[in-house]
């Protein structure tokens, strides 16, 4: 990676309360960039910004799930203060989804709660930070799934996973399509949309999820118009 590519960018990560969001956070700190953090606030951490030991500008917001004007107001004192949104990563709480809700419960409130807190809060904060980067005509988005699902290509081509439930397949197949009708609208705009999609032993290789971020933030692979990268 090119010395200094990221310093004095400016990102907003939403769900930066993850393994995931802590480790982009961190390494983007190091890399000097002002980050604008938010979580939902379910998962609210005013410690979260301790670790990051930066001396760049760090905000950190809570957003209610599913409220249009708040994501709205926070996204742009965010603005207010760092400037242009170079980049915005989207990382849900995956742990939760796989830890917390059992596959054998398929009651209609737990995927209402599923689609307003994933697939409706990624399209919410792309809403509101999506015209900011088509204003300036440049911007990288970034989107975290999982490869719970897949049945195409990779590694056991043709072969169902076998992982996750069937509420992360829906919501990760969810996710991606709404992303990839998104990338169509917005990438003739100078905004680039690429998603990472996490394997189920996603937290034994960080290095790999570092540089799957620098693939897409770097610019390296922008001729990869709205793909996804595996990480099986």
């Amino acid at each position: 990676m090119k010395e200094n590519l990221y310093k004095g960018q400016n990102c907003i990560i939403f769900g930066v309360n993850t393994f995931i969001g802590k480790i982009v956070s961190k390494y983007l700190a190091q890399n000097q960039v002002n980050l604008g953090l938010i979580d939902l606030v379910s998962h609210k951490d005013e410690e979260i910004t301790n670790n990051l030991n930066t001396q760049n500008k760090t905000i950190y917001k809570t957003v209610k799930s599913g409220n249009e004007d708040n994501m709205i107001n926070i996204v742009e004192e965010i603005h207010q203060k760092l400037g242009d949104i170079n980049y915005l990563i989207c990382i849900y709480y995956i742990d939760d989804l796989q830890h917390k809700i059992k596959p054998e419960d398929l009651t209609l409130e737990t995927w209402d709660f599923l689609f307003q807190d994933w697939i409706v809060n990624y399209f919410l904060v792309l809403k509101a930070v999506v015209p900011l980067m088509t204003k300036v005509k440049k911007g990288r988005i970034v989107f975290f799934i999982t490869t719970t699902g897949y049945t195409g290509e990779g590694e056991g081509e043709g072969e169902i996973t076998l992982s996750g439930s069937i509420h992360e397949c829906a919501c990760s197949s969810g996710i991606t399509g709404m992303m990839t009708s998104i990338a169509a609208d917005i990438i003739p705009q100078g905004v680039s949309l690429n998603g990472i999609a996490l394997g189920p032993n996603y937290k034994k290789d960080i290095d790999q999820i570092i540089w799957a971020v620098n693939l897409w933030l770097s610019g390296l692979g922008e001729y990869s118009c709205g793909q996804i990268l595996r990480l099986y």
